[in-house]
């Protein structure tokens, strides 16, 4: 009783501090975007701070707190509309201009003198990039530039989309010491005035900072001249004065431009003028500070440097209203014993189902202020080999020291703790994989495929063996089963305003289901009576959908189809792709399912030669097992892995499975941490992609509101609050869509019962006397468990002898079935037409149609 006790209280301080941390995550998010409103959009945030990610190579440029677009020429001749690109200024903002013509042109020329003007004219994006020589910023031209009123006339140059000028070494070079500064400051200053006496100097202007050299590379007479704190007092000067200026024309100065330069050390041999990595990348943050903001407002939003999330549409304000409206006035209509409202309660679900909604409610509002709003940062992946390496073994020692085994008797082949804990290292290692980034590495890349292929092997396995054994083909059983799979990912796909086939593992394991149930339902009354009837069913699906997924055209007219009917736009060539990986591998699991129940109902493992066998198939699994990563290993690139997964994904499966159950220690002993895992991957799957993540998947979440959080220390401490959090809220989705999903079905399909039976439901979370006990609220428990055992003890429902006998059953036990049907009384004629609308099926149809007719107007 004492270690219950001291175990309940260490799980509520645990709570409380997670709902602290919650709530200091959010109030210094807030803070952050109410005290700072310049830096809303996170542009001063790119503009000031940042820090190379992968030096010595110098490709990988961090913003502070936000993920920068790198610009293609296509993009470039979008953004910079008007045509003309004018640099001014001295060395320095040359190389800038340089590197600004080879990323829409990689063979410009730029041979020739030094000290002249420039222009390169692209045709083909009907882009003027120009140059004018004038370190001092001195020349006629460039003051009357700057001398601009009006709109240009026919005769004169057209305004410049953008501007960047910038000087200040040629003066500490060429001019005295009593001078420079003074002479700089009148530069400086024309360019200020301008664009606050006009709006039509350019589009935007960019005022580049004082280059900071290197200086112990600087030759002896620049060494001289050039001083760290001439460079320093000249840039606070700049700081200065853009703090006091109102400008008509949008104007910034990049000082992040130097840090850029100091951090690449290996990048210049004079000190003053820096290689391509160096000059590209700072090019890149200037077009992201006059680009950026007009980036497609849609799914997939990667970039969010100088980025206004677009607001919200009215499809979007009707799911925030639903949540942190009228599921909290139906909770308080619910509890309240006022003869005045209790009325209201014919308005409103149960008390169980409100509550489930308000708590995923608050996880789906989490996801959209963390990946459509400014309110918490963003940041780069990239792949780094000790990271990966480090968060792979944290993962292997906490499924070790949480191993457990049961002694007690043969838990059976795929028995449920198993299969939980199968799910749960897999969706570890996949989390892990892609907030490492770590798909470019085709070594890791084509491992994670067969992960996702063991899901789905899982499923063909899973759904099979239920069918199969149950002959449970019901409506109910089929709403369960896609409610739940669909629930998260439906109402994500609006709240976020993406696309349902971008969480492709729901629509994946939804289609295949559905597969599975159309080939067993087909002719089931003869499903037992022949092995040749099962196999020629199975080899139909296979040859229908290798047809649907490999003849080019039948998934296009589909998809038009849907388009046509509801404005559904999704992409036939990615689904293809997603659907050939695994083509084959579902196929396999039912096959495997067969197999297992055959084997068990023959007892060919009383047979004398069973033991032989048995040895025979594990080592040949170690055997395969070793000759499949050798295969994968020695392919060049995981594109041509990509054209063999289909076929070979299979191995490595059967032989971990075989493996894994070859004897009863094996097949007893299972890790906690991984089963926890298992039973919410399909939330942590899926929540992974805004919560976790950022960027639609592209970047990281960072939920610390320092500038600094995704840098060095700071890296490693967002990732341990973020990950607290994240599973957090997937552990409370996971149990508050399986309460949904009760309420979604007896809506649907009113005349259903919950019944006992328990249901092969790969990715779902499972349903045990453990687990149930930490429900939300006794109340919702008591409720729940007293259903079931009414529904057990009830006649409705399917009768003993459709059931297969305890002893000819698999040990493998999955989670109840909450939405099993019972079939309703045949309706009279006059009442036909009432209770046409009490038919679960017409009741679903009417639901889906609605659905799609709203999404023509989303």
């Amino acid at each position: 009783m004492a270690k219950s006790s001291s175990s309940l209280i260490k799980s509520k301080l645990v709570q409380v501090g997670i709902y602290l941390s919650f709530f200091l995550v959010f109030v210094s998010g807030i803070f952050r975007y109410v005290l700072d409103p310049k830096d809303q959009t996170r542009c001063q945030s790119m503009l000031n701070d940042g820090w190379w990610q992968d030096p010595p190579s110098f490709t990988k440029w961090q913003p502070a707190g936000c993920m920068m677009h790198t610009y293609r020429p296509t993009e470039i001749a979008d953004c910079l509309e008007h045509a003309r690109v004018l640099y001014v200024g001295d060395s320095i903002v040359r190389q800038q201009f340089f590197a600004l013509a080879q990323t829409i042109h990689p063979d410009v020329d730029m041979t020739g003198a030094k000290h002249v003007d420039r222009r390169y004219q692209f045709k083909e994006y009907n882009l003027v990039l120009e140059f004018w020589w004038d370190p001092f910023l001195n020349s006629s031209r460039t003051i009357d530039m700057l001398k601009t009123t009006a709109s240009s006339t026919a005769d004169e140059q057209p305004q410049p989309s953008m501007l960047v000028i910038g000087s200040g070494l040629w003066y500490m070079r060429y001019r005295g010491e009593d001078e420079y500064r003074e002479e700089w400051q009148d530069a400086v200053d024309r360019v200020l005035d301008a664009v606050q006496r006009s709006s039509k100097v350019a589009d935007a202007v960019v005022l580049t900072p004082v280059e900071m050299p290197s200086f112990d590379l600087l030759s002896p007479e620049r060494e001289r001249t050039m001083t760290m704190d001439r460079v320093q007092s000249m840039n606070d000067y700049l700081r200065r004065r853009e703090q006091s200026i109102r400008s008509l024309t949008p104007i910034t100065i990049p000082y992040v431009l130097n840090k850029i330069s100091e951090g690449a050390f290996n990048m210049t041999e004079d000190g003053l003028h820096f290689e391509s990595p160096v000059t590209t990348m700072q090019a890149q943050i200037v077009l992201n500070y006059r680009c950026n903001e007009q980036l497609p407002k849609h799914f997939p939003m990667d970039t969010t440097c100088c980025y206004h999330y677009p607001v919200p549409h009215w499809y979007q304000n009707l799911f925030f209203a639903l949540f942190l409206v009228w599921v909290p006035i139906g909770i308080f209509v619910i509890s309240s014993e006022r003869p005045m409202i209790r009325w209201l309660r014919h308005y409103f679900p149960s008390e169980p189902a409100l509550n489930a909604l308000f708590a995923f409610g608050l996880g789906v509002i989490y996801m959209y202020f963390g990946d459509r709003t400014q309110m918490f940062g963003k940041a780069q992946k990239l792949y780094d080999p000790t990271v990966f390496a480090v968060l792979m073994v944290c993962m292997l020692v906490a499924g070790v020291i949480t191993l457990k085994a049961k002694k007690e008797g043969d838990h059976g082949f795929l028995n449920r703790d198993q299969t939980d804990e199968w799910k749960g290292w897999m969706q570890v290692i996949i989390l892990i994989y892609h907030f490492c980034g770590a798909s470019s590495v085709s070594g890791i890349y084509n491992p994670v495929r067969v992960l996702v292929a063991s899901y789905l092997f899982q499923t063909g396995y899973g759904h099979f063996y239920f069918f199969y054994k149950k002959a449970d083909f019901s409506l109910g059983r089929v709403l369960n089963v896609i409610v739940r799979l669909n629930l998260l990912t439906f109402v994500l796909q609006y709240v976020m305003d993406t696309d349902y086939l971008s969480y492709y593992f729901t629509p994946l394991v939804s289609f295949w289901f559905l597969v599975i149930w159309m080939t067993l339902y087909v002719g089931h009354a003869s499903n037992k009576s022949s092995w040749r009837w099962i196999l020629g069913k199975i080899g139909v699906a296979a040859t229908t959908t290798t047809i649907v997924i490999h003849v080019r055209g039948v998934l296009e007219k589909i998809f038009e189809l849907l388009y046509w009917m509801f404005r559904i736009q999704w992409n036939a060539q990615e689904w293809r792709f997603r659907l050939a990986l695994d083509g084959w591998i579902v196929y396999v699991g039912m096959l495997c399912a067969y197999a297992t129940i055959q084997f068990s109902e023959h007892r060919l493992s009383e047979h004398p030669q069973w033991p032989t066998v048995k040895r025979a198939s594990v080592i040949a699994s170690v055997v395969a097992m070793a000759l499949y990563f050798s295969f994968e290993l020695s392919l060049s690139s995981k594109f041509v892995y990509n054209r063999f997964h289909p076929f070979v994904s299979w191995v490595p499966i059967l032989a971990f499975v075989i493996i894994r159950n070859a004897t009863v220690r094996l097949r007893n002993m299972s890790s906690k941490f991984f089963i926890f895992f298992g039973r919410i991957s399909l939330e942590t799957f899926i929540g992974q992609f805004h919560m976790w993540l950022a960027g639609d998947t592209k970047g990281l979440l960072l939920v610390i509101t320092h500038p600094r959080a995704a840098y060095g220390l700071g890296w490693w401490l967002n990732l341990i609050l973020s990950s607290v959090l994240f599973v957090h809220v997937c552990y409370y989705l996971s149990q508050s869509t399986g309460e949904i999903t009760k309420h979604v079905c007896a809506v649907l399909n009113p005349h259903q019962q919950p019944s006992s039976a328990y249901q092969a439901v790969p990715l779902l979370p499972t349903t045990t006397t453990t687990t149930a006990t930490t429900t939300t609220t006794t109340a919702s428990t008591a409720a729940a468990t007293a259903t079931v055992a009414a529904a057990a003890t009830s006649p409705a429902g399917h009768s003993s002898s459709q059931l297969t006998p305890a002893s000819e059953t698999t040990p493998v036990r999955w989670e109840e079935d909450e939405c099993s049907l019972q079939q309703p009384s045949q309706p009279s004629l006059l009442r036909r037409s009432v209770l046409l609308w009490r038919d679960g099926r017409v009741r679903t149809a009417l639901f889906l149609f609605v659905i799609g007719i709203m999404n023509r107007f989303c």
